[in-house]
């Protein structure tokens, strides 16, 4: 067991961070696995509570771990990072961050377009628009459930199989079709006991609602899409330039 310098000029509470940085680092202290009290960590490293007290809390803040009310605390499990400056597809998601990606698709069909449907992707009279609800996967567990809303004049994309592949790769390789630009919506929403299925979370867990119209090469709207993501999976960060106020 590693001892705490009790000489050195650095803070008790800063070596113990370090120190359960490093178990988490090499493995040691893996994700979702709790670690010790407060009183055990007090005891075994010979320092107040107030000062284990002061380490954990400043882990907590910075998502390395996380406190369970009556249970704990525990490694937090690092979640996928979006940067909303180049947003992407999930498959290219899941590689940045070292996930496997998969899927399956639950629903393709050709259905009557809404209102919404009508109005974000600038559909004719009478068009309809073709559906997709997939289940996404990252190293096998499900992490959201999408839903993508394209034009009815692309029905040709039907018999494409979907399952543990990139809709957006078969859109380049195959329609010629690229992404441009896109309109991005954040909301905070409830699983329901349907999604809560499919996501094997608890109906009433956090979820991040995004909805999006993406874009074509041409400027045209290529689909609209409403995601559920698993708030305990995923981040996103977004840049800010500097403005000047007067």
């Amino acid at each position: 067991m590693q001892e705490l310098d009790t000489t050195s000029i650095v803070p008790l509470y800063k070596q113990l961070k370090d120190l359960i940085l490093k178990e988490i680092e090499e493995g040691r202290l893996k994700p979702n696995q709790k670690i010790p009290t407060e009183l055990e960590l007090s005891e075994r490293y010979q320092i107040s509570r107030m000062t284990v007290r002061k380490s954990l809390a400043q882990l907590v803040d910075e998502g390395i771990l996380a406190k369970k009310q009556g249970k704990g605390t525990f490694v937090q499990e690092p979640k996928m990072t979006e940067d909303l400056s180049s947003p992407n597809s999930f498959t290219n998601l899941c590689k940045r961050n070292g996930k496997v990606p998969g899927g399956r698709t639950l629903k393709f069909i050709l259905e009557e377009a809404t209102d919404r449907d009508m109005k974000e992707l600038k559909l004719e009279p009478g068009e309809q628009v073709i559906r997709v609800e997939r289940l996404r996967l990252a190293d096998n567990m499900p992490v959201m459930l999408e839903n993508l809303y394209f034009p009815g004049h692309l029905k040709n994309i039907l018999v494409e199989n979907l399952d543990d592949t990139s809709l957006y790769q078969i859109l380049h390789d195959k329609y010629g079709l690229v992404t441009g630009n896109s309109v991005m919506e954040f909301e905070i929403s409830e699983a329901n006991s349907y999604e809560a299925a499919l996501m094997e979370i608890r109906a009433g867990s956090p979820l991040l609602l995004v909805r999006e119209i993406v874009y074509d090469q041409y400027g045209q709207p290529l689909h609209r899409t409403k995601s559920l993501l698993r708030g305990d999976k995923f981040k996103y960060i977004s840049p800010r330039m500097n403005v000047i106020k007067n």
